[in-house]
């Protein structure tokens, strides 16, 4: 079973530093790697004012990052210059299909997790698919925020897949 371990970005400075979720995101990405060394590790992060803007893709930060702490340079996948996360989804799918990978295993923050579960079990229907919820070093106050952020956007979300399962809509898949 080939296995592909997708993480999602975060933002980094304008110096390129990784932010602390970005941090961890990566050291709950090392972790699965080193319990399967044999999976792939693709990254998501392109530019963007919110978290990005630098002219280098946010991913590739993160790529340095793992490469750095031990993933080989041939364990990297393409990378997916996503904005934000149901872009992350479109934009890694012609990845993994390129690859035929048919086990996905999503990183991110367990604040954001709810809207990744979302918006990837919708779009990879065909992959097993396994979730790893990295912990947010954050005050409590602040993960408060995050998570109420995320619960405002699930309606979108489902909009954003309705349309794309619409009998009309360009499949993406």
């Amino acid at each position: 079973m080939s296995r592909v371990i997708l993480v999602l970005g975060s933002p980094n400075d304008n110096q390129g530093r990784l932010g602390d979720i970005a941090i961890s995101r990566c050291q709950a990405a090392l972790l699965q790697y080193q319990l399967r060394p044999d999976s792939k590790v693709l990254l998501t992060g392109g530019f963007g004012e919110h978290f990005n803007q630098t002219h280098t893709a946010h991913a590739l930060y993160c790529q340095a990052y793992l490469f750095e702490h031990g993933v080989p340079k041939t364990a990297f996948t393409d990378i997916a210059l996503s904005r934000f996360t149901f872009e992350d989804a479109i934009l890694s799918k012609p990845i993994i299909m390129e690859h035929g990978f048919n086990e996905l295993c999503l990183v991110t923050s367990e604040f954001h997790m709810p809207r990744a579960k979302l918006i990837f079990s919708s779009i990879f229907t065909e992959l097993k698919l396994s979730y790893v919820a990295a912990i947010t070093p954050c005050p409590a106050a602040e993960l408060q925020r995050l998570k109420q952020h995320e619960l405002s956007v699930m309606d979108r979300e489902r909009a954003n897949l309705a349309a794309l399962n619409a009998p009309n809509s360009r499949d993406q898949r």
